[in-house]
C-alpha cells in the first residue's frame, strides 16, 4: 500500500536530493533483482510498459494510455497504439525535463504543473531551475529510477516519486488528488519493478558464466559497472506517470 510520507529534507546521497529536497508526497518501492546492476539498468531501459498484467490491461485508462504519449510527442493524428511501450521508448516531452543522470545508475525527470486538474496546466522548468521553482499553484514532481549492488550479483531496483507544492491552495488540491491517485500509481510502480526483475534475471540467466562474474566484478569503471552506452534513459520513468495521471482522468475520476 502507498503511504504518503511528509518530510523536510533528506541526508541521503541520491541524485533526487537535489532537485526535490523537501516535498509534500512521496511513494516508493524496491525490489531485489537477482541480476548485477548493470544487467538490471538495461533492463529497466527496455521495460515493456504495456506488459503489466491483467489488472492493468483491464483498465480503459491503459488503452488510452499510448494515445496521450503519442500525441504528446507530437505522433501524427490518428496513429495506431503501439503494441510495445519501452521506458527507453518514451523520448522527453515538452513537459517534462532530465534532471539528473549517473549512467548505469540512476536517473531522474521532473515536471511542474496542475496535476489534479482534468487538463494539466504544464509550465516548463530546465534542470537548473527546478529546485527554486515556487511559483504558487503549481506542483514539481521528481522521478527517479536507480541501481544499486545487493550482494554478489544481485540488485536492489529503487523507484520513488516525489511531490511539493508551491503554496497552501496547491497542496491542499494535490492531497486530495493523491487521495484518489495514490494507491494505483503505488500498484503501477510494483508492476514495472517486477516486470523489470523479471527481465532482468531472465537476461542474466542466458549469459556464459565468465560473463556473468565479470560483470559481477565490475570494471575500471568501478564495481557498479556503469554504462558507456548512449544515454537512453531520457523519459523513461515519465510513461509510468502518464499513464498513473491518465488512469485517473479517464477511469477513476468520471
Amino acid at each position: 500500500m502507498t503511504r504518503p510520507t511528509f518530510s523536510s529534507g533528506t541526508d541521503s546521497s541520491m541524485l533526487i536530493d537535489r532537485y526535490v529536497p523537501d516535498y509534500d508526497v512521496t511513494a516508493i518501492r524496491h525490489a531485489v533483482v537477482d541480476a548485477d546492476p548493470e544487467t538490471t539498468y538495461e533492463a529497466m531501459l527496455d521495460a515493456d510498459l504495456l506488459d503489466t498484467g491483467p489488472i492493468v490491461r483491464a483498465l480503459g485508462a491503459l488503452r488510452n494510455a499510448p494515445m496521450a504519449i503519442a500525441r504528446r510527442t507530437r505522433g501524427p493524428p490518428g496513429a495506431s497504439p503501439p503494441e510495445r511501450l519501452r521506458f527507453a521508448d518514451v523520448p522527453e516531452t515538452d513537459e517534462w525535463t532530465l534532471l539528473d543522470e549517473a549512467r548505469g545508475e540512476e536517473f531522474v525527470f521532473g515536471a511542474v504543473g496542475t496535476f489534479w486538474r482534468p487538463a494539466i496546466e504544464w509550465r516548463r522548468v530546465g534542470a537548473d531551475e527546478f529546485s527554486a521553482f515556487d511559483e504558487p499553484g503549481y506542483a514539481k514532481l521528481a522521478i527517479g529510477l536507480s541501481v544499486r549492488p545487493y550482494g554478489e550479483g544481485r540488485t536492489l531496483l529503487s523507484y520513488e516519486a516525489r511531490t511539493a507544492t508551491t503554496d497552501d491552495r496547491a497542496r491542499r488540491n494535490f492531497r486530495r488528488y493523491w487521495r484518489v491517485i495514490g494507491p494505483f500509481a503505488g500498484y503501477l510502480m510494483s508492476r514495472a519493478l517486477e516486470c523489470i526483475a523479471a527481465d532482468a534475471e531472465a537476461s542474466a540467466s542466458r549469459r556464459p558464466p565468465e560473463t556473468k562474474a565479470e560483470t559481477a566484478s565490475g570494471t575500471e569503471d568501478g564495481p557498479r559497472g556503469r554504462s558507456n552506452g548512449p544515454a537512453r534513459g531520457r523519459g523513461v520513468v515519465a510513461a509510468v506517470a502518464l499513464l498513473a495521471a491518465a488512469a485517473y482522468h479517464v477511469a477513476i475520476r468520471p
